[in-house]
């Protein structure tokens, strides 16, 4: 009886030390699936706040670290773009009329003198209805190809090419499920300007979103790892390793973690995802790339 008491015991932790065996196996690869989801995820929505910040930067010639200037700045706000005129038909091989000459030789000396002198307006040939073609005496309505430069209005042509775009959600991190429950954490958003050796000044952005954030619900362990990967760089200083390490046993300050926060946003090797940096000029890339 005893023998048989032994015996099952030692099947019961067989079958225990083979499923914690197994789980420990399985583990990183359910986080990898995840993690890779719920990255492609944030990757998008870290790619389209780059190209607002760079649109908004080419009107106003600074980036903002404020997403309701960006949301009221996509609804409202008109850039300048090109727009061809045109099509490379049989027409194209038809000789414009002098009326056409006209007008275009107006509009380009408009253009060039980067504003309409008051009195006068700049015509917008691609506008034209058939009628106003046939009134004016135009050979053809677009004869050629040009790039005309044009005032739209930004959420007219900015991601466009996204339908399932909504600015109402761009300073929300995607794809956070804790248990069930979709939650909606913001993304850290800077902005400043640096000054270069050659006392140049440099409008630089960055957005920010910790691993922590947009990871959370899935395996601790795991993101502690991945964070570990990713600090990973020889000249970080002692000073610096002993923050990491005590951060990961939770035995930073409240003001401590604030800092070191703050702190870590300037590594090159950021953990969590990245565009733009405050530090250093890199052409807005982001850290997956």
């Amino acid at each position: 009886m005893k023998k048989k008491i032994i015996l099952l015991l030692l099947i019961g932790a067989i079958c225990g030390l083979a499923y914690i065996f197994i789980n420990n196996m399985r583990r990183p690869i359910i986080f990898n699936d995840a993690y890779a989801i719920r990255k492609a995820k944030v990757v998008e929505r870290l790619k389209e706040i780059r190209a607002l910040q760079q649109a908004y930067k080419s009107v106003k010639g600074v980036y903002t670290a404020d997403f309701d200037t960006l949301e009221i700045f996509y609804k409202t706000g008109k850039m300048q773009t090109l727009r061809s005129v045109g099509s490379l038909d049989d027409s194209a091989t038809q000789a414009r009329t002098k009326e056409y000459e006209k007008l275009y030789d107006e509009q380009q000396r408009l253009i060039k003198a980067r504003r309409p002198v008051k009195g006068e307006r700049l015509v917008a040939l691609v506008d034209m209805d058939d009628e106003e073609v046939e009134k004016r005496g135009l050979a053809v309505r677009k004869p050629i190809v040009d790039d005309v430069k044009a005032i739209v209005k930004i959420d007219t042509v900015l991601l466009s090419d996204r339908p399932d775009f909504n600015i109402d959600s761009l300073r929300y991190v995607p794809g956070v499920v804790v248990n069930g429950v979709v939650e909606k954490p913001e993304f850290i958003m800077k902005a400043t300007i640096k000054e270069t050796i050659s006392k140049v000044h440099v409008p630089l952005f960055a957005v920010f979103v910790p691993n922590e954030v947009y990871l959370k619900g899935l395996d601790k362990q795991e993101i502690a790892n991945l964070n570990d990967t990713q600090i990973q760089r020889n000249d970080l200083g002692d000073e610096e390793k002993n923050k990491v390490i005590k951060e990961q046993e939770g035995k930073l300050s409240a003001e401590e973690k604030k800092y070191f926060a703050e702190e870590k946003m300037k590594w090159e090797h950021y953990p969590g995802l990245r565009v733009g940096s405050i530090n250093n000029p890199n052409n807005d890339a982001g850290n997956w790339e």
